[in-house]
């Protein structure tokens, strides 16, 4: 009996295995990258010319009130004129994003062995990478990954301290813990306005399920309003926001914006439905959950309401996109549509285990007892692995680390840095560069002098302007 409670081994092996086909070659890539001349040395050379604090306040009244994104962007490497640190930062967001799943599987299925755990991130990060918008964004570009992929991971760690203080004796260290999940609010908060909508509605949606479902008034979920309150009110009065938003005349427009983003929301996920193995992950998904509730001590964190599992996932997901037709008028950025495909992964799945477990209690069409043969389980790998083949992500982190694309634009900046140290004058031209793999490269150096990217290479040389030579 005690052995068909257990998690699958071979299961789980061949999700480990997923995850390692993915990991490889996102660490691999990380060692070759490179700040993007698209915003990363605008924040520095703004350090340089008005000093850390005044540059970061002059992106706070001119720009976004993204003050915690404002933090991250203006201490990126080039502060201490290391370009290769970027490599460094990239390598370890790539660890602390798996980490952030690692550690959300194992606080929510606590009696699973670290390999079972393992196997569920390998299976999400897995899907996540076959149909993600843009890689460079999400782990490479640091601009955006410090404002939409830093946020996200820090919203895992934040559940994950949130389900350990509610387990916490009363005491200091509890305490203490309180603390760290309100920074972490204050801190997901500033990064972007997506992440913000994310975090306010966790956060309201908590204290409101407690307060209407469970009919409990928490204190430590209205420590974290307070704390919610405090971070959006930091964020909207920044008169960088305010000049930012009055910029679309689309912006602004309620009934717009929310039919767009229900119209954006339908299209992408009749994509990522159709594009992609998740209905074979489901499959095997919906065969293991009776398993798991039986022997995991799981089942609390799936007896909610299906309504409101359904009405969250909904609300996270729909509060991502409102956002870009509500500010500025236009459809979510790639970066964006990162997070949006990531929740949607984890909303998904979470919804049908709150779904089978409404099920698998009330033995509804026997569910105690569904059951998955191997031959079928051996047929849906075969198909999860050809979806691997046919992937155009996968084919380019792989071409672009194995087929020498990424070590060769590595080197062709480290040579066009040296060019610019020892060309004098206050402009310099540079050449094309040739290698430009797309999992790294976002955009090159401007034709333009007078161009923000030009100045902003420009002053972070010690040079007026870098430019792109647009003959040989």
């Amino acid at each position: 009996m005690l052995k068909t409670l257990q998690k699958p081994f071979f299961q789980d092996l061949f999700n480990v295995g997923l995850l390692v086909m993915v990991l490889i070659p996102l660490l691999a890539l990380a060692c070759y990258n490179h700040p993007s001349p698209v915003d990363d040395y605008c924040y520095i050379d703004t350090v340089f010319k008005y000093g850390y604090f005044e540059a970061m306040n002059f992106y706070y009244t001119g720009w976004t009130g993204r003050y915690f994104g404002i933090l991250l962007n203006h201490s990126n490497p080039l502060i201490l004129k290391w370009p290769g640190g970027f490599k460094l930062l990239s390598f370890l967001l790539v660890l602390g994003f798996t980490g952030s799943l690692y550690a959300l599987a194992k606080e929510v299925f606590f009696k699973w062995s670290r390999l079972g755990a393992l196997g569920l991130v390998g299976g999400l990060l897995f899907l996540f990478i076959l149909k993600i918008a843009s890689i460079a964004e999400a782990f490479y570009w640091m601009a955006a990954f410090v404002t939409y992929t830093v946020p996200n991971t820090l919203t895992f760690y934040w559940i994950v301290v949130m389900m350990r203080w509610y387990q916490l004796p009363n005491g200091m260290f509890k305490n203490l813990t309180a603390v760290l999940a309100g920074f972490l609010v204050f801190a997901v908060i500033g990064c972007s306005e997506t992440n913000l909508t994310i975090m306010v509605l966790l956060v309201a949606g908590w204290w409101g399920y407690q307060l209407v479902i469970n009919r409990k008034w928490d204190w430590f979920a209205f420590f974290l309003i307070g704390i919610a309150a405090f971070s959006c009110y930091m964020f909207f009065t920044s008169p960088g926001n305010i000049l930012r938003m009055s910029g679309n005349p689309e912006g602004r427009n309620i009934p717009f914006s929310a039919l767009q983003s229900i119209k954006q929301l339908a299209r992408l996920s009749i994509a990522w439905i159709t594009r992609t193995p998740l209905l074979v992950f489901t499959i095997l998904w919906i065969a293991l959950l009776p398993k798991i509730f039986l022997n995991s001590g799981a089942s609390r964190y799936f007896s909610i309401p299906l309504w409101v599992a359904v009405l969250a996932y909904f609300g996270i997901l729909f509060v991502q996109i409102f956002p870009s037709y509500y500010g500025i008028g236009i459809e979510p950025a790639p970066r964006v549509v990162n997070s949006i495909y990531l929740y949607f992964l984890i909303g998904w799945f979470y919804t049908i285990a709150v779904l089978v477990h409404y099920f698998h209690k009330n033995d509804f069409l026997g569910a105690t007892k569904w059951y998955l043969p191997p031959s079928i389980k051996g047929v849906l790998a075969v198909l999860i692995l050809v979806s691997a083949l046919f992937s155009y992500n996968l084919r380019m982190v792989y071409g672009d680390w194995l087929r020498g694309r990424a070590a060769a634009y590595d080197l062709e900046l480290k040579q066009r840095y040296e060019y610019i140290e020892k060309t004098p004058g206050d402009r310099v031209y540079v050449e094309p560069l040739k290698a430009r793999p797309q999992s790294l490269f976002l955009e090159d150096a401007n034709a333009n002098p007078q161009h923000l990217w030009s100045r902003c290479m420009g002053g972070y040389f010690g040079k007026k302007e870098i430019v792109l030579k647009t003959n040989p």
